[in-house]
């Protein structure tokens, strides 16, 4: 079974390409509390989401988590959530960003990654 102090010493790496499908699926449901800073409402609402994310996220068997006390769930899932929105905040989304935009002048539209950090066309623009 998990410790706390495993949970508090695990290495936390951004998730891999394999595992981002998976990754972004449970956080989805999550993602306006995570935004808002509220992990307790993350996992009153959605705590198979938030278990489902922080095993990915930290590379342990869901199974041993599901094992594990609560508080090594919270300990565990606040890292995974620093390292990985770090990660994105700035790594992924500046270059998400630049592609939208090369590929608007490219085409002639103006795009925009939107709060789902999808690329669509600018406000006011149709296809």
């Amino acid at each position: 079974m998990l410790t706390l102090e495993q949970a508090q010493t695990l290495p936390i790496t951004p998730v891999k390409v394999k595992d981002l499908p998976a990754f972004l699926r449970a956080v989805e449901p999550i993602a306006r509390e995570l935004a808002d800073g509220d992990l307790l409402a993350a996992m009153t609402r959605h705590a198979d989401g938030v278990i489902a994310a922080t095993a990915i996220g930290a590379g342990v068997p869901r199974a041993e988590l599901e094992e594990a006390t609560p508080d090594v769930l919270v300990a565990l899932a606040t890292r995974v959530l620093e390292v990985n929105a770090d990660f994105f905040a700035r790594q992924v989304l500046p270059l998400m960003t630049a592609a939208a935009e090369k590929i608007g002048s490219i085409s002639g539209q103006p795009l925009t990654t939107g709060s789902s950090g999808s690329a669509a066309p600018a406000s006011g623009t149709t296809r």
